[in-house]
């Protein structure tokens, strides 16, 4: 969870589609992107509307582009989209509040699938839609195999909003009772003898919007020898883990505060072979821990703690 957007006090959030793509016609693209919001809103208190006029201001950008796009030639942790079958789209945390799409890559308004016929892979925009959208909301990659947010969701064609979803997005914006005999129920005794069916249904009428989540995985632990690093704030951090030999370069995994990062967070953290690079704020501080791998062993390990150097207070 991203912890800026916790506490937001706005439930309406504006969203504008700045460049259609080139395989789906504008209605099938529009409705696509409604359905894939409309699955966060049905959990949340957010409501979303589209914005046409491109002089008022919205709170999300979507946008489908091809390599070069926005900022990413310049941008050390924008990565340029990498042609057809590859990264199929990337999202931005707030507040900047963008999604980007490969324009490359054949968009569809229905579940991905492989076209024979053309010879690529037809992608289910509502889908890949729906995780970016977390994204841009607050949310990180969920630990959870059957969570949207898990970072296999687009391979694994998971288009529902799961339980670990619904936690996340809860955290970040409160929840909402679904059933309007929620009053009822309570009276009844149901928050304390029927808590799951009541979590579903009635979570803020039972006050269970905040419970802790199960762990679904086990953090890996830390190596001893971590060094620190007091960094400013906006610095851009890069770490490189692992030889330079060309001829057999092992295999390297990176930890952040002992769980493992699966996959770039474009404008925060990119991962490019055995290289590491962040920008240094609040929400990457924390101890990064790279292993290097041969024959399935852990043959070393380094760890990097980040701290925010403290800013000078102003003479004004």
């Amino acid at each position: 969870i991203h912890p800026q957007v916790i506490c937001r006090l706005m439930t309406q959030l504006h969203q504008r589609i700045v460049k259609f793509p080139n395989t789906l016609n504008k209605d099938d693209t529009r409705k696509a992107i409604s359905i894939a919001f409309s699955k966060w809103s049905d959990v949340s208190p957010l409501y979303f509307a589209e914005i046409t006029n491109p002089n008022k201001s919205a709170d999300i950008i979507i946008g489908f582009y091809t390599w070069n796009h926005t900022d990413c030639w310049w941008s050390p942790l924008h990565p340029c989209f990498d042609g057809l079958n590859g990264e199929l789209a990337h999202a931005f945390l707030p507040p900047r509040g963008e999604i980007h799409f490969d324009n490359h890559e054949f968009w569809i308004l229905g579940k991905s699938r492989f076209s024979w016929k053309q010879g690529v892979w037809l992608n289910d925009l509502v889908q890949v839609a729906a995780h970016e959208i977390g994204h841009a909301l607050g949310l990180w990659h969920s630990r959870d195999p059957q969570a949207l947010m898990h970072p296999n969701a687009t391979y694994t064609g998971q288009r529902n909003i799961a339980q670990d979803d619904i936690w996340g997005i809860q955290r970040l914006y409160g929840c909402t009772d679904k059933k309007r005999v929620c009053d009822p129920w309570a009276r009844l005794g149901f928050c304390e003898r029927r808590k799951s069916f009541m979590k579903k249904h009635c979570a803020r009428r039972c006050d269970l919007c905040y419970e802790p989540l199960e762990a679904v995985t086990t953090p890996t632990p830390l190596p001893a020898n971590v060094k620190i690093k007091m960094v400013p704030r906006g610095k851009v951090v890069g770490f490189r883990c692992g030889t330079k030999n060309p001829r057999s370069p092992p295999k390297v995994s990176w930890y952040k505060d002992g769980e493992q990062l699966l996959i770039s967070i474009p404008g925060y953290i990119i991962m490019k072979g055995h290289d590491l690079r962040i920008v240094a704020n609040e929400f990457n501080e924390g101890t990064y821990t790279c292993r290097v791998h041969r024959s399935g062993n852990v043959v070393s390990a380094n760890s990097w703690a980040i701290r925010l150097k403290p800013e000078q207070p102003s003479n004004s």
